[in-house]
């Protein structure tokens, strides 16, 4: 009376299941080897947006090499209110990026200190 209702057991005769069609082996080979005049059009303006695509890419890469070491210094900026040294470590990052300072740089800079600091004597 309280207890669960008995579910319905449905046969597996019952169901329905669409039948897809998938397209045999030989249209396959035969759409691949299709050199029609519309396939050549396309084949066209796949070469034209290939041609185009490093144009935008170099114009991207410079407005990112302009806008990411301001971003990284902003960032660092904010998060200093609450990790100090995660908001100075992003601020001294997007300097160094400004300045164009790379890593190298600054390993050479170690090293002449180094040098300096010790002697031959």
């Amino acid at each position: 009376m309280f207890g669960r209702q008995p579910k319905e057991e449905k046969s597996p005769e019952n169901i329905e299941i669409p039948e897809i069609m998938f397209p045999s082996e030989s249209e396959l080979e035969d759409s691949s080897q299709d050199d029609t005049e519309l396939s050549k059009i396309s084949k066209k303006e796949q070469a034209s947006s290939i041609e185009e695509n490093p144009e935008i890419v170099t114009i991207v890469e410079k407005i990112s090499g302009v806008v990411s070491p301001y971003f990284i210094v902003v960032v660092g900026l904010i998060l200093s209110d609450h990790n100090f040294l995660l908001g100075l470590l992003l601020i001294i990052v997007g300097i160094l990026a400004l300045l164009k300072i790379s890593l190298t740089d600054i390993i050479g800079l170690f090293i002449e200190i180094k040098d300096g600091l010790t002697s031959d004597d």
